[in-house]
């Protein structure tokens, strides 16, 4: 498979020291007070590790463990420690806090649980800076390091759950291409269509939502393509569940109606009992529409996130509007505005810090195109990285059950707060998925050793296409607006549009 230009296209334990200074004396007050939630890292139930003071010996280590009932698992001599095993079955909040009133213990602590930081074997995963930017040079671009979502300490936690489902109202997917193929969602006979197909075409009325386009592929790569498969990229979830949903044709347009359409099955096959939780939706354009609002308002009360691609004409929609982004008052819609490879905003990306919610990688990404892999730029790249970055949360522990508000708040509330976003964005950052995700820690800043796989010459190109009725962020060259017009895009200048 060819890559080609793509022109459609992650309390702590706290030490509170106090000193006392009298006239001949100072007096230390030590406050040890781990804070054990769920919203902290996770640890094993039933131990503690007990640190003892040098001087005390393991005679007196072992009757200060008798006293409250447990037992040694293992001897950290090296450190004068022990894992303690439990009894009486104490939580470890209150065992620590025991064991801390101890004369003879130094410390106690739970056995936090580690995990080894993923890293995908998929051969252009280096390529893919919005995951994983070390400062490496994409598709002629050199990047700035740490510029990216976090994803990869994200992976430490969670890779993403099969049952987890986002939908892409789109041109369609390409539900056979070999890095999408084990993602994509199938149907077991609900909203009329039969079972073994993958989503809904609006525009004809049938259950097939095949791409022939290609923006749509493109959005399913980012947001789940197979991970660790040894095969072309990896989305933001390894595994996911992936609806097709078609609304915009060959050319990338599409009507309001179909849109509406395209959505109303993804909120039924939530009825139905199908776990969907996010729609992807990288187009625009035409005028307030109540019908679509009121669909949006419809899908939110099902408990669907709504995202939305901020548009790529370099406007300021404080003063102007650009639809969906401007339906402000559907309180499940997230707009996303495009951020490039040094974290500032691209130049192409609509903005406004009343309207667009935050940035997200949005120049250069590689994903999966019909026949192969191909680079985009827009709006609508960045999109579907918080669509992705909302499945990746919804399956780590204890979060599945997240209400579309909470889900909406935990992306919003852990960006990477940057300059180039202060005052153009809502929350003035860019997408961090492993600071909205329980239990993930933060990787050193990355060191910028990664030698990008060499991009092979073109040997597809796929055509332009003029975008229609609603276009989808795609499309390149400049497009027509009709209707409603796929987020603009741009020529691709420098590195900028959809390229």
């Amino acid at each position: 498979m060819s890559i080609v230009t793509f022109h459609n296209l992650l309390l702590k334990r706290l030490s509170i020291i106090i000193i006392i200074a009298a006239a001949f004396w100072t007096v230390f007050f030590v406050l040890k007070s781990p804070v054990l939630s769920s919203q902290d890292s996770p640890y094993k139930s039933g131990e503690v590790i007990v640190g003892f003071k040098a001087s005390v010996g393991n005679q007196q280590q072992e009757q200060t463990e008798k006293r409250h009932g447990d037992k040694t698992s293992i001897k950290l001599q090296g450190i004068n420690a022990r894992l303690v095993k439990l009894g009486s079955g104490r939580s470890v909040t209150q065992a620590i806090r025991e064991y801390e009133g101890e004369p003879t213990v130094a410390y106690a602590e739970p056995n936090f649980l580690v995990h080894a930081i993923s890293t995908p074997n998929d051969p252009m995963y280096p390529q893919l800076w919005g995951l994983k930017n070390t400062g490496q040079t994409v598709n002629g671009t050199t990047g700035k390091v740490g510029a990216d979502i976090k994803a990869e300490p994200a992976w430490a936690v969670t890779a993403g759950s099969a049952s987890v489902v986002v939908g892409v109202v789109d041109t369609g997917v390409d539900y056979t291409h070999p890095d999408l193929a084990a993602n994509i969602w199938s149907n077991t006979g609900i909203g009329g269509c039969p079972a073994g197909t993958h989503g809904y075409n609006a525009i004809t009325r049938t259950c097939d939502p095949a791409d022939d386009n290609g923006h749509g592929t493109h959005v399913s790569g980012t947001i789940g393509a197979v991970g660790n498969n040894t095969i072309g990229v990896v989305g933001v979830n390894w595994t996911t569940r992936i609806m097709g949903l078609k609304f915009l044709d060959a050319d990338g347009g599409g009507t309001t109606a179909d849109a509406i359409t395209a959505i109303e099955f993804a909120v039924q096959a939530k009825i139905a009992g199908v776990n969907i939780r996010a729609l992807n939706n990288s187009w625009g354009g035409g005028g307030f529409s109540q019908a679509l609002l009121n669909e949006i308002n419809k899908a939110g009360t099902n408990n669907i996130l709504f995202v939305v691609a901020a548009g790529n004409s370099s406007i300021n929609l404080n003063s102007s509007t650009f639809y969906p982004c401007s339906y402000t008052t559907a309180a499940n819609l997230i707009c996303v505005a495009a951020t490039d490879q040094n974290d500032a905003l691209a130049g192409f990306s609509n903005y406004g810090s009343g309207k667009v919610h935050l940035g997200a990688p949005g120049t250069n990404v590689l994903s999966t195109y019909p026949g192969g892999y191909a680079y985009g730029s827009g709006t609508s790249m960045a999109t579907p990285h918080v669509v992705g970055a909302a499945a990746l949360i919804l399956s780590a522990p204890g979060q599945g059950l997240l209400t579309v508000s909470e889900l909406k708040s935990k992306i919003l509330s852990s960006v990477d707060l940057l300059p180039s976003l202060a005052g153009l964005t809502i929350t003035g950052g860019r997408l961090n998925v492993c600071k909205a995700i329980p239990g993930c820690g933060t990787l050193p800043t990355p060191t910028p050793t990664v030698t990008p796989i060499a991009t092979p010459t073109p040997t597809v190109t796929p055509t332009l296409t003029p975008t229609p009725t609603v276009t989808a962020t795609p499309t390149p060259t400049s497009i027509p607006s009709p209707s409603l017009t796929p987020t603009p895009t741009p020529s691709c200048i420098n590195g900028e549009g959809e390229c």
